[in-house]
């Protein structure tokens, strides 16, 4: 991963927001004027924004994110280009829908919110905003807002008399230090804020108890609703907060205090400039070392202030929100290298000071990024960093600093991460030449000349379906401008486009394009010189992750299924898996005459180079040379044992990197084949004559230390509980690594292929599970026609299975037939002879389908089904013509 990539993709925590107006007010710009996106002017003054450049920046990227590209084009007045682009939004946010779908957008790439939600106004309840990301919402209680809530409260409609003061004071006082100590226990809540900078000033005083509660009686005098603006009872306000979380501190050791944040520098005209400066805080920071102070909106114009006690008390953390997008770049950039001076990026926060509208948060979040990989990259060029420093202070800022300091307890949410789908953080523009910088899928798009992109998924058939899009419409739904629509009952729909019994011709569900796997394509003209491997297309290809309408993860995605179940065996069992593929294929060449296809060698045996394979052998380095073209480097092939077949090995990865690894490189050499003239198949036995072909799987698991490095100490108790729930569900995951009628061909004793019973031995081929080494195993009985990602889910899902119940290990380590010594071992499971059989094992397995969906698990079956009777109505000679022709 470059810091590039990490930095536009790591997911963030916004640690100071506010909410997001309600869709009745969304276009309500006489209250809410939308100028306010980027300057804290207000009347008169508001109207200069539009010749600021901070606002003409965002006019330019607001364009990108509506899908309005011509409201940049020509030379229109600013305020011209304005209406223009208030017209664009109209039509964004004109339903309910669309402005969720707007709040959407321009909430992905953030995993929580925390929010002030006491910002007034006709904002959604905090809750509401849940629905956009990974985490739900936390509460940061603003302590002004409270006491003058309690006051209110306490109000009689007549000024207090003197000998009510005493007693008025206190019954106030106890029921602030109450809702402050509520607020302490009540786990949405995640932090304070005051705002003592807006009413009084930041240089909190030591106001007496007299001057106080005279100060108290002012304002609960008053009029309306209550603002507390004495400075007196602000100063003590803010102080008997401090001292209630020193108390909580002390009282519970083991406990962090829940952080404070404080308004700093950059205001609207209500705040004193001059007392807006954090270094008056220094007395109160240093008094109160148990309490973190949080100095929110990077200090601005005072960052270096604030750096200062960022820098020399270790209670302290620097916010560096809002000024993004309210100044300009060249500003954003001076304010990041002046927080660095003397910041430990381990005291650096990130927020977007996100307000009424989702816009706010999305040029916040997409200018820091860029901004923040502009100043890192520099220091790593000029060797200030290394690239691993770099990357940390990265992650750290978006993310760890604010986990930790508000006690989230979050992992970076995987989807997210590695997706990298984040695209409305990134580049909102349909120029690749000009938006590369710090995009890396941008980059590489430009690098590659690309015109087109192959837009990919693979269905539960393996069928590999593709939609192919010029480069410029492509960009608009990589930056989630527009959506990719695809019917519901293609969940269901076999090769022949039929669809199985109980699809619907209602509802759709979305393709996100995973840009992480973005890879060029191959050229498809004559051949390559020799050993330079197949020429790049002027195409690329992309894979994709399903969103249901609403845009969570939709059940029964094959990628985000095997990220979900790797996601949980690491987050409940602390364990990482790496996976490693085969690809066995059989060379063909199609008799014309018999209209039948026979292998490309005849005169063939295992790990042999005969007289028939040595031909062969130019064609084998191209193919070799043309996967490391493609960055995918072969860790040996060689020939197997049946004629014409031969056996790729991959690299071990991350089992989601694996498979489209897996996918990328059948694709290549199905490819490179087809030039000369010959079809590479992973039909499982495309003649009765041979042994048959397989797509052995590697599955390791290691312990993920505290330290985040990796481990092969994996307890026994461990090692044989995921070995018990592979074996134990083995015959309901057949319905996935062998799910074809076909593959059933290979379930057979004494030809190496797995056998025929529920079992496992030590470097035993005669079994479906053979172990290699500790916690490493080899899975037999798995093949090309399987939808790979389905396939490694299942089996870990079985393992996690395993983990959760503890199972325990009863059968034995195989050390002879499987077929014959089944007691001495204690096997006695048959493995299922037939995909009817695998299926009916699935739906009678209640643990494994809940876990991997139950409605996808009903979707398969059906579709399988189905599947299953068209194949079987064909004479034996057209299946196998017509399977080899597709996999």
């Amino acid at each position: 991963m470059s810091l590039s990539h990490l930095i536009h993709t790591h997911p963030l925590i916004d640690n100071h927001a506010h909410a997001i107006l309600s869709h009745s007010h969304a276009t309500d710009y006489a209250s809410y004027p939308f100028e306010q996106i980027t300057s804290e002017a207000q009347g008169p003054a508001l109207h200069n924004a539009h010749r600021s450049l901070p606002l003409l920046r965002a006019i330019n990227d607001l364009a990108g994110l509506y899908g309005c590209p011509d409201v940049v084009q020509g030379d229109h007045r600013a305020e011209d280009r304005w209406e223009k682009l208030l017209a664009a939004r109209a039509e964004c946010v004109k339903t309910e829908a669309g402005y969720e779908e707007l709040v959407r957008r321009c909430l992905h790439g953030t995993q929580v919110l925390l929010l002030d939600d006491l910002l007034p106004g006709h904002v959604q309840e905090y809750t509401w905003h849940d629905r956009f990301t990974p985490s739900q919402t936390k509460r940061i209680v603003r302590i002004e807002v409270l006491a003058g809530g309690i006051i209110d409260e306490m109000k009689t409609g007549s000024n207090f008399t003197r000998e009510e003061k005493e007693d008025a004071f206190s019954s106030f006082a106890k029921s602030f230090a109450d809702a402050i100590q509520g607020a302490i226990a009540d786990a949405a809540v995640v932090g304070f804020k005051s705002v003592i900078c807006y009413r009084t000033g930041l240089d909190v005083g030591n106001p007496d108890e007299a001057s106080v509660m005279e100060a108290f009686v002012r304002t609960a005098s008053m009029t309306g609703t209550c603002r507390v603006e004495d400075k007196s009872l602000n100063d003590w306000i803010l102080l008997r907060t401090l001292d209630l979380l020193k108390q909580h501190r002390l009282q519970h050791e083991e406990e962090t205090p829940k952080p404070v944040q404080l308004h700093t520098g950059l205001g609207d005209a209500d705040i004193n400039l001059l007392t807006s400066n954090p270094a008056h805080l220094q007395p109160v920071i240093a008094r109160y070392p148990e309490v973190a102070f949080v100095l929110l909106h990077s200090a601005y114009p005072y960052t270096r202030e604030a750096g200062y006690l960022a820098c020399v008390y270790d209670n302290v953390y620097l916010d560096l929100g809002e000024v993004f997008p309210m100044v300009s770049r060249d500003a954003q950039q001076a304010i990041l290298r002046e927080s660095l001076e003397i910041v430990p990026t381990s005291r650096l926060l990130w927020s977007t000071d996100g307000h009424y509208f989702p816009e706010t948060f999305w040029l916040a979040n997409r200018q820091f990024r860029l901004v923040l990989d502009e100043v890192l990259t520099e220091y790593v060029r000029r060797e200030d960093l290394s690239l691993l420093q770099a990357m940390t202070a990265a992650a750290d800022i978006l993310f760890h600093n604010s986990n930790r300091l508000y006690g989230l307890n979050l992992s970076p949410d995987p989807v997210m991460a590695g997706s990298t789908a984040i695209t409305a953080n990134m580049v909102a523009t349909s120029d690749t030449t000009s938006a590369t910088s710090g995009v890396p899928w941008l980059a590489k798009l430009a690098k590659l000349n690309v015109k087109f992109v192959w837009v990919q998924w693979l269905d539960y058939t393996a069928t590999t379906r593709v939609r192919m899009f010029p480069v410029r419409e492509f960009l608009r739904l990589a930056h989630q401008q527009r959506r990719l629509g695809i019917a519901r009952a293609n969940l269901r729909m076999i090769q022949t486009d039929a669809v199985a019994p109980g699809s619907s011709c209602a509802g759709q569900f979305y393709l996100q394009p995973d840009l992480a796997t973005l890879a060029p394509n191959l050229a498809f003209g004559p051949v390559a010189a020799a050993g330079g491997g197949r020429h790049p297309s002027a195409s690329a290809t992309v894979m994709t992750f399903w969103r249901g309408e609403d845009g969570v993860p939709l059940e029964g995605c094959p990628r985000t299924t095997l990220q979900r179940i790797t996601r949980l065996l690491q987050t409940e069992h602390g364990l990482d898996v790496l996976c490693g593929c085969e690809i066995e294929v059989v060379l063909m060449r199609f008799d014309s005459v018999y209209n039948v296809y026979v292998p490309a060698a005849t005169n063939h045996s295992w790990s042999q180079m005969t007289r028939e394979t040595r031909p062969l052998v130019p064609l084998l380095e191209e193919i070799a040379d043309t996967l490391a073209s493609l960055d995918i480097e072969l860790q040996q092939f060689h020939a197997e044992s049946s004629p014409g077949q031969f056996e790729f090995v991959l690299p071990p990865s991350s089992p989601l990197q694996a498979i489209d690894t897996l996918l990328r490189a059948r694709a290549a050499i199905v490819h490179v084949a087809e030039q000369h003239g010959l079809r590479a198949t992973l039909h499982p036995r495309p003649y009765t004559s041979a042994a048959g072909t397989a797509a052995h799987t590697h599955i390791s698991i290691s312990k993920t230390t505290p330290d985040m490095t990796l481990s092969s100490s994996i307890s026994t108790a461990t090692e044989q509980s995921f070995l018990a729930g592979l074996l134990a569900h083995l015959p309901s995951v057949m319905a996935f690594t062998l799910s074809q009628e076909e593959s059933y061909a290979r379930v057979q004793a004494g030809i190496w292929a797995g056998g025929e019973w529920v079992a496992w031995g030590t470097q035993n081929r005669e079994t479906p599970l053979r172990k290699i080494s500790p916690a490493h195993w080899e899975v037999k009985t798995v093949d090309g026609l399987a939808n790979m990602y389905l396939a490694l889910a299942a089996l870990l899902a079985a393992g996690y299975l395993g983990l959760k119940h503890s199972l325990p290990l009863t059968i034995q380590d195989c050390q002879g037939d499987s077929s014959v010594d089944r007691e001495k071992y204690g096997i006695t499971t048959p493995l299922p002879n037939t995909l009817q059989a695998s299926l009916a094992a699935l739906q009678a397995d209640v643990d494994l389908h809940t876990l991997l969906g139950k409605e996808f698990v009903q979707d398969y079956i059906a579709t399988k089904r189905t599947e299953r009777e068209m194949l079987l109505a064909m004479p034996d000679s057209e299946r196998r013509l017509w399977l080899i022709e597709r996999y």
